[in-house]
């Protein structure tokens, strides 16, 4: 039960992060097209700063499971959270550093796929009570 438990967890975060992906490759491209290359790689920045994170923390949060593991459950989510933020700041900071950062590129793709992931989490689950 509690392996199912962590298998559903890590598929489901598979999945959200494979349509928080592709949402900001489309959004990087819209980028590119209308406003050039500049703001297209500063917009796949952005997008990378909200998945390589989350991608992160997936892999903490899910790692145990059951009331036997209730211990290792709470500081794995912990670590996965602590991590997230640390990483998040520091990737903001490189981002940063680009002199011809657009900054409302990778703002607007970072706060999209993040924001995105509540609707995506709920399409998926959607989904799969009905198959």
């Amino acid at each position: 039960m509690a392996a199912n438990l962590v298998q559903e967890g890590q598929q489901l975060a598979r999945k959200v992060l494979f349509y928080q992906s592709i949402l900001a490759v489309i959004i990087a491209l819209l980028f590119t097209l209308m406003i050039g290359e500049n703001s297209g790689i500063s917009s796949s920045y952005g997008g990378l700063i909200a998945i390589v994170p989350h991608f992160i923390f997936a892999h903490y949060a899910f790692r145990f499971a059951g009331a036997r593991q209730n211990k290792l459950v709470v500081r794995s989510f912990n670590k996965g959270s602590k991590i997230k933020f640390l990483l998040t700041i520091v990737m903001f900071g490189f981002a940063y550093q680009w002199p011809s950062l657009n900054i409302m590129a990778l703002m607007v793709t970072y706060i999209t796929v993040l924001i995105g992931q509540w609707p995506i989490m709920i399409l998926v689950s959607r989904v799969k009570k009905s198959a």
